[in-house]
């Protein structure tokens, strides 16, 4: 029986805003073309999906605001990829032996499609984003919120992996793997550090040992920033 989030008797979308529109509301339509040979791209999901990750990264710099706005931008798609990168050898493995069976390309288009929804739910956050950044004094009250985001974002994508690996025959099991996957993230924030605030002085990548733990302990302790001053009034 069709499950109704597969549709692969829809034609491919001509345009990348058609793609993303079809990772949202049919996710499977992807995975189908592929299985049956049609049209993927990828590499030009990922592309897109940097972009956005790195507008997402540039409200969160608004927290500080001025250079950091830029780091961040930069950071935030590092970050991610970063994480992807080391935690793909564990998703193939997992749902290898939950009973996934995959080619190289069914692969690929797997993790794209994650990636790119995984980037349209952070990009319709990115308001909500900004608003916090810009307006938060307290450093750990911002990445408390940046995290409580990251996870929104996590569970809505989710819903494309999952029917994803259930289409390949894995047969469940694999939330496993997406709290491995943001355990990663979070220390691969740490070994990019700093994102949200850099003090003056501080390169851009600082180096040296840090578990994420360590750097939670330290976001809690930053002090807050000092309030903008009224501008003063002339006496008459």
């Amino acid at each position: 029986m069709e499950t109704p989030l597969s549709a692969p008797q829809v034609p491919h979308p001509h345009t990348l805003a058609g793609v993303f529109n079809e990772l949202l509301t049919r996710p499977l339509a992807f995975l189908d073309r592929t299985r049956n040979g049609g049209e993927a791209s990828p590499f030009r999901l990922l592309a897109a999906s940097a972009l956005c990750y790195a507008l997402y990264g540039a409200a969160a710099g608004f927290f500080q605001g001025g250079d950091q706005i830029l780091v961040a931008a930069l950071k935030a798609p590092l970050i991610i990829f970063f994480t992807l990168l080391l935690c793909v050898p564990s998703l193939y493995v997992f749902s290898a032996v939950a009973g996934a069976e995959w080619t190289r390309r069914n692969f690929t288009v797997l993790l794209a499609g994650f990636a790119a929804t995984l980037a349209l739910v952070l990009l319709a956050l990115l308001p909500i984003n900004w608003l916090f950044s810009t307006s938060s004094r307290q450093l750990g009250g911002a990445a408390f919120f940046q995290f409580f985001l990251w996870l929104l974002a996590l569970g809505l994508a989710w819903r494309f992996l999952r029917h994803g690996l259930l289409a390949s025959g894995a047969r469940g099991g694999m939330i496993v793997w997406l709290f491995l996957f943001c355990i990663v993230s979070l220390q691969a924030a740490t070994f990019l550090r700093p994102v949200m605030l850099r003090k003056p002085g501080v390169p851009i990548f600082v180096s040296g040992k840090k578990s994420f733990m360590e750097q939670i302990g330290d976001v809690f302790d930053e002090p807050a920033m000092p309030a903008a001053k009224a501008p003063a009034t002339k006496k008459p």
